[in-house]
């Protein structure tokens, strides 16, 4: 019996011994350098950072959700202001103290997106613009506006707004600056194929373009921007009437007991290292727009963007039912 017990005993140690040593944060994101930025930060510091990554921010929002008054994260880290906001007046995120805010030299781009309730602080920027496929669209025929688009209306890609963080934002734009029946009518004209309006990501829009299923895409620049650095033979078009601006928001949990290390790595991401961490690879976020004075964006990736600033106010109250009314007229 005293043989058995120790050899329980040794068995319980071992096991414990080979489970992961506990995080000291958890982050949830939809970024592709999050985990890299995570790795450099723990090299680092010797902090520890546990990267949730669900699927798509739509995804990552429900598993936000369904967590309820049970948050599992310290911070959260996705693209769009309107839906931060929205956490934020839910309760789910705190403001990101001013302290921090202060110790970081903004660009005025920065500055700019810093929200006026300090719902998440920006690292970085990106927009929604208009992707032409340049080997099935002639040059004269490119479109300069989204009204263009109702002249290519049934090969035009998009994404659902209820799976991509980008769409929502655009979406939202959309509605500002057309009104929202404006916006609504003009979708209507120009999304006539359910099959390419409904995709998950711009990932998915490059494929149908690239394979032919799609002469047009509504996508996220920084993905049709990857694309063009590979040669592959499509264009980033900006809308004449301005690109409603993208931040990458950096949210903190309303009940994070980890304050310390979370301001710590927030201090790291708009380092010298952080930074660089966010544009190592080729990844889509990875032509990011840099919010940080001194740190230039990758490759000759455009930064003089005619930027149109979300109401996220507006875009946060009207969150669910928007994303409903895409979801019933070119998804179902």
């Amino acid at each position: 019996m005293k043989t058995w017990k120790i050899t329980a005993l040794a068995t319980v140690l071992a096991s414990a011994a080979a489970l992961p040593a506990m995080a000291d944060i958890v982050m949830y994101d939809k970024l592709d350098f999050a985990k890299d930025v995570a790795a450099a930060f723990t090299k680092k510091t010797g902090i520890k950072v546990d990267v949730v990554q669900p699927g798509s921010t739509g995804e990552l929002l429900g598993k936000i959700a369904a967590e309820g008054d049970n948050p599992q994260f310290d911070v959260v880290w996705v693209d769009g202001s309107a839906v931060l906001t929205r956490m934020l007046e839910n309760g789910v995120v705190r403001p990101v103290p001013e302290k921090i805010l202060k110790q970081v030299p903004f660009t005025k781009l920065g500055e700019s997106l810093i929200p006026a309730n300090h719902a998440f602080i920006p690292t970085g920027a990106s927009t929604t613009a208009i992707e032409v496929g340049s080997k099935k669209v002639a040059k004269a025929d490119w479109p300069h506006g989204w009204a263009d688009l109702a002249r290519f209306k049934g090969a035009v890609a998009a994404k659902d707004p209820n799976f991509s963080g980008p769409a929502y934002q655009w979406l939202a734009g959309l509605f500002q600056t057309n009104g929202v029946e404006g916006g609504k009518k003009l979708l209507q004209e120009v999304l006539t194929s359910k099959s390419l309006a409904s995709f998950s990501s711009g990932g998915k829009i490059n494929k149908a373009i690239l394979t032919g299923d799609a002469k047009i895409g509504i996508n996220q620049d920084s993905s049709i921007i990857a694309k063009m650095r590979k040669g592959e033979p499509v264009q980033v078009i900006y809308p004449k009437e301005g690109s409603v601006a993208l931040p990458e928001g950096l949210a903190i949990s309303a009940k994070s007991k980890h304050m310390a290390e979370v301001e710590k790595f927030i201090a790291f991401v708009f380092s010298k290292e952080g930074q660089a961490a966010q544009s190592g690879g080729d990844d889509t976020d990875m032509y990011y727009i840099p919010v940080v004075k001194g740190i230039k964006a990758k490759g000759d990736r455009p930064t003089d963007i005619n930027f149109i600033q979300l109401d996220d106010k507006a875009a946060a109250a009207h969150e669910t039912a928007w994303k409903q009314w895409y979801r019933d007229t070119f998804v179902r």
